[in-house]
């Protein structure tokens, strides 16, 4: 007759048993958020998808902020580019937020820049032949005084996002009454002094005005 088998080692059992008390909530919050902390940016030249990816984020948080909410925190501007940011790293463009602040502001610099220098050939007088941005070359557009690297795309881009808050910002104009203009067609009579107004009286047991506005 053969022997039993033995028993399993004891530290067979615990081994098994060891990783379910590694992962609890407060261990996956922990990781969440060092994972975020954490965040390797991306440096130098910004790509042309990157570019894109950030004018879009702009877009839709211009969107997002222009829809009624009742919450209101408390660092509104910190918030935005974060927003922005966490946009913009779920679509491929590790940026920080500081970063896509930066790149904005030089996008909306070197727009204004085409856009002026486009807009001045419908004012010119001039007979010589108008030389478009869109037709230079990088060291024309550099004795310009020009962006050098302006993509038509990117331009495209901004100026759909910049149309589209202009309008955004023209709509509550355009459905609220006047109220303003109206009061201004309304002659001031700042040297006089204002009417006076009797206080009503009764008469018979039927109330008005003493000087007759009530009859």
């Amino acid at each position: 007759m053969s022997n039993p088998l033995p028993p399993p080692p004891p530290s067979t059992h615990h081994h098994q048993h060891q990783p379910l008390n590694i992962i609890t909530p407060a261990t996956t919050s922990a990781t969440t958020m060092t994972s975020d902390a954490n965040r390797e940016y991306r440096k130098g030249n910004w790509t042309i998808q990157e570019t894109v990816t950030l004018i879009t984020a702009k877009r839709l948080d211009d969107e997002r902020r222009a829809k009624p909410s009742t919450s209101s925190p408390s660092k509104p501007g910190e918030l935005r580019w974060k927003w922005i940011e966490n946009y913009c790293w779920d679509h491929g463009c590790f940026r920080s937020q500081n970063q896509c602040n930066d790149k904005w502001d030089n996008l909306l610099r070197d727009y204004k820049k085409v856009r002026q220098y486009q807009s001045s050939h419908s004012q010119s007088q001039s007979s010589h032949p108008f030389l478009s941005y869109w037709s230079m070359e990088r060291h024309q557009r550099k004795l310009h005084n020009l962006p050098t690297n302006m993509s038509p795309e990117v331009f495209e881009a901004l100026n759909d996002v910049l149309q589209r808050k202009l309008n955004t910002q023209q709509q509550p104009h355009l459905h609220q009454p006047s109220f303003s203009q109206s009061s201004e067609q309304l002659p001031l009579k700042t040297d006089q002094n204002p009417p006076e107004i009797d206080a009503p009286v009764t008469v018979s047991g039927v109330l008005r005005w003493s000087k007759g506005l009530w009859c």
